[in-house]
């Protein structure tokens, strides 16, 4: 019939279709687990993070802890005798010295005060002196008296004595004082303050940033001034409260290395409490900085790189001093590390491709390690793994 094909050219057909095929495999051979399966790309930063050595600032805490200081009136004995007679008439005079130093500072002294316990009175008056100053002059009976003493006639230095005046009428016989004790003394403001040593470190003293003083005033009397000084130098004077703090400079204060003083007190008729005191010292460290990101290789990820395939890792250095090299390591699951390249050549801007094989990986979660070797810095971004 006519436009019907015949038997045979459809076997021809077929058999040729055949050979086609067969010689097709035969040259390019059949797909390979690698070929039929995608490859794995785990994407670990397309944000950019620097690494390298930086400059840290480091405080170092002194801890100086709780404490009272005050400026109050106070009384001080400077000297004390005992059993003193002092005696005059027409041929005896018979007087009683001695001294006294004040050791505190003159403008710390309200005044002075003399007491005397007397046991057996003369007919004449009981005369005190004070640098040559009458200070007291008064016929007295047996007890005790306190003489007041003015500043104006107080030195660092003081003399003081005590004799007795004529009897009066009975001017021929002779008027003895007996005084059991006799005591002189200062009013003075005590300066209770509180002073701390500290060391400072060369390494410190080099790079040092600032100081800062940090406490709480649990309690304030009286309207005067906090004075903290560093070596003599004042860093604070004021009236702080609630939780304090107080920076300060090293030319401010003449810091030195080695051994350097703190000190806390007040201005007259005030009182503080501090609590939790600290001295807080702050200089610059070297420091390094690394970034590590983890990936997992799977069963097929490790057959792909049994068969050849090279794992890759690629990123971009956006930015370089152009100090040091990037080291790459990976360290596998059993906590194996392989050390892949160091990169000593780049461009800013270019992807840097590190590649890796089956015996530095294994199943499980692997670790990749970006680090600097020596000094600087490097700016990456995009970085992938791929296998």
């Amino acid at each position: 019939m006519k436009g019907q094909a015949k038997p045979d050219e459809f076997i021809w057909v077929f058999f040729a279709g055949m050979l086609a095929i067969v010689i097709m495999l035969f040259f390019w051979g059949t797909p390979t687990v690698e070929e039929n399966q995608t490859e794995n790309i785990t994407t670990q930063a397309k944000e950019a993070f620097t690494i390298g050595t930086f400059n840290e600032e480091v405080p170092r805490i002194i801890r100086i802890g709780d404490f009272s200081i005050s400026h109050t009136a106070g009384s001080e004995t400077l000297a004390s005798k005992k059993y003193v007679d002092v005696s005059k008439g027409v041929f005896e005079d018979k007087k009683f010295s001695f001294s006294a130093e004040i050791g505190e500072d003159m403008s710390n002294v309200i005044d002075g005060w003399i007491s005397l316990y007397v046991l057996e009175s003369g007919e004449g008056k009981l005369v005190v002196k004070v640098n040559n100053n009458v200070v007291y002059s008064q016929k007295t009976n047996p007890g005790k008296i306190v003489i007041p003493v003015e500043k104006n006639y107080l030195k660092q230095y003081n003399v003081i004595e005590v004799s007795s005046g004529m009897p009066g009428a009975q001017f021929w016989t002779t008027s003895i004082y007996r005084i059991e004790r006799i005591e002189f003394g200062v009013n003075i403001y005590g300066n209770l303050i509180k002073s701390h040593d500290f060391t400072l470190y060369a390494s410190e003293l080099k790079t040092f940033t600032k100081g800062e003083i940090k406490f709480n005033v649990e309690e304030r009397e009286g309207i005067g001034n906090l004075i903290i000084k560093i070596n003599g130098r004042n860093v604070f004077r004021g009236v702080p409260s609630g939780s304090f703090s107080q920076e300060f400079e090293s030319f401010d204060v003449g810091l030195v290395n080695g051994v350097n003083t703190i000190e806390f007190s007040t201005e007259k008729d005030t009182k503080y409490k501090l609590d939790d005191v600290e001295l807080i010292i702050r200089h610059i460290e070297k420091s390094s900085k690394s970034r590590t990101f983890s990936f997992v290789i799977t069963e097929s990820d490790l057959q792909r790189l049994q068969s050849g395939k090279k794992g890759k890792i690629t990123f971009t250095i956006l930015d370089s001093d152009f100090n040091g090299n990037l080291a790459l390591k990976i360290k596998n699951p059993q906590g194996k590390e392989n050390n892949l390249d160091y990169i000593t050549s780049y461009s800013l801007g270019k992807t840097i491709t590190v590649y890796f094989g089956p015996n530095d990986v294994d199943v499980g979660t692997n670790y990749i390690t970006l680090s600097l070797i020596g000094e600087g810095s490097f700016t990456i971004a995009n970085l992938d793994v791929v296998v």
